[in-house]
Formats: structure tokens, C-alpha cells, sequence
């Protein structure tokens, strides 16, 4: 068969796929600058009801995946207004990236990286998704407990900021690292597992100490109208308002570190 065809064949088998798992989910969408300009009123059309928008991306010099594409994400304003302007549910997340050779270096790293987010975000509103964590390797060889520390400061951080509970983005073995901690399951922090292409997610921490997942990203390769080659997918696991804002605006307050 011509490479074109074994190419058609493929990307028609994925989406089947993606479709079978997706079933008759509530189905979203996260993105970031690297779908550059998104066409919202295509993607809402495709059935998609709702997104999570990278705020910010590391914080500089421990971004060591793309270091070019660490800070604010020049994307989400217009990415948070034109998707909620067509009436799908939004929030923001920040790209993790761990750094700190002790607990202390850890909590400071965190709270730099928190006020990068939070001063992208700016304010929450009432009905917007929770803020998320998106929290996977590297960890910059990091121990478990300082990758604990991490993540306590920065929830804290943008608890105390933006007055909502943040959303924890992981996967299995990445948060295996912390050593499986249930702490932040046990505090409150709903769960936004990665697990793609399979008939249900493996969650960490226990079932995330036996409250399951709220967001599963079920496909890193999906395809929805306005958006150019592959996106994320995710669906809901749980009502929007378990996930969802309470009270806004809530004004942004970046403290001294």
C-alpha cells in the first residue's frame, strides 16, 4: 500500500479510537502556545464543552525541556476569552518544572513558579474551572520529599492567591516520585490523571486515596476542528460544579517570597 494510504488508514484508525473511548463523555480540550491561533467557535461547534488554557510555564532556568517556552504563556488571554465567549467551561494550569536542591530551594522554586502563574491568570471567575497543576517529569532529580515540598508550596501559594483549591495534573509513575503521596488527595485536590489510549485511566495514590479522577486526559492525538494537527483530549468525570469556581472575582495577590 502507498505511504499516503498506510497515513489515511492510520489517522482514521485513531480517531475511532478516540471516538470508542470517548463515548458519550462531556469532552474537552487542553492547549497551550503550542497550537498558536486556535479557531474557538470551530472547536465549540465539534462538540468540545470545555478547556483547560496554560497560563505559564516554568519560571526560567529549570524549564529544561524547551527553555525558550518557559513564563506567561503569550496565548491565554485570547485562549480563556474566546472559549469562554462560546460558552464552554475554562481554566487556566501551569506547566511545572520542578528545581530545588533541598526542602527550602524546593518551597522557593515553587513559589516563584506560582507567582508566574498567578500574575498570568490574574483573577478568577465565578464558574471557571479550578486552577491546575500540571505536575510530570522532570523532576530535576529531585528526592520525594522535596517534590512533596514542591507541590505543598505552590497549591498554598495559589490557594491563598486566587481562593480556589487547585486541580492536580499527573500521571502514575510521575507521581510515583512523591512516593505516592494521598496527602493532597486527603486535602481536597481533585484529580486530572493522563492515561492515554486505554479503556479506563490507572490513577496513583490509592484511586487518589479512593475519590478517583475529576479530569482524564484520555489521548494525546486527538483532532478537533480549529485546532491544526493534534490536541489533547479529555473528559469529565465528575458534575462542573465539583470542579468549578465559587466566588469571583477574586483579586490577585503575589506575597514576597
Amino acid at each position: 500500500m502507498k505511504r499516503a494510504g498506510l497515513l489515511s488508514v492510520a489517522l482514521l484508525c485513531a480517531v475511532l479510537c478516540i471516538s470508542a473511548q470517548a463515548g458519550g463523555a462531556v469532552l474537552g480540550v487542553d492547549v497551550s502556545r503550542f497550537e498558536q491561533e486556535i479557531g474557538w467557535s470551530r472547536v465549540a461547534g465539534d462538540g468540545i464543552r470545555f478547556a483547560y488554557v496554560q497560563a505559564s510555564r516554568g519560571s526560567g532556568g529549570d524549564c529544561t525541556v524547551k527553555p525558550q517556552t518557559c513564563g506567561p504563556d503569550g496565548f491565554y488571554e485570547f485562549n480563556y476569552r474566546r472559549a469562554r465567549e462560546e460558552g464552554m467551561r475554562v481554566g487556566a494550569y501551569h506547566r511545572a518544572f520542578t528545581g530545588g536542591s533541598s526542602l527550602r530551594g524546593a518551597r522557593r522554586d515553587a513559589r516563584g513558579e506560582a507567582d508566574v502563574f498567578i500574575r498570568s491568570v490574574g483573577s478568577l471567575r465565578r464558574g471557571d474551572l479550578l486552577p491546575a497543576l500540571d505536575f510530570e517529569t522532570p523532576f530535576a532529580g529531585m528526592e520525594a520529599g522535596q517534590l512533596r515540598a514542591w507541590v505543598k508550596a505552590w497549591v498554598r501559594r495559589v490557594r491563598g492567591a486566587l481562593g480556589a483549591t487547585p486541580m492536580i495534573y499527573t500521571n502514575v509513575s510521575s507521581w510515583g516520585q512523591t512516593g505516592d503521596t494521598r496527602l493532597f488527595a486527603r486535602a481536597g485536590h481533585p484529580l486530572w490523571v493522563a492515561n492515554w489510549d486505554v479503556p479506563a485511566p490507572a490513577l496513583p495514590a490509592r484511586q487518589w486515596d479512593g475519590r478517583g479522577w475529576s479530569v482524564w486526559q484520555f489521548s494525546n492525538a486527538g483532532h478537533v476542528s480549529g485546532i491544526d494537527g493534534r490536541v489533547d483530549m479529555d473528559r469529565l468525570g465528575t458534575p462542573f460544579r465539583r470542579i468549578s469556581v465559587r466566588a469571583g472575582p477574586v483579586p490577585r495577590t503575589v506575597r514576597r517570597r
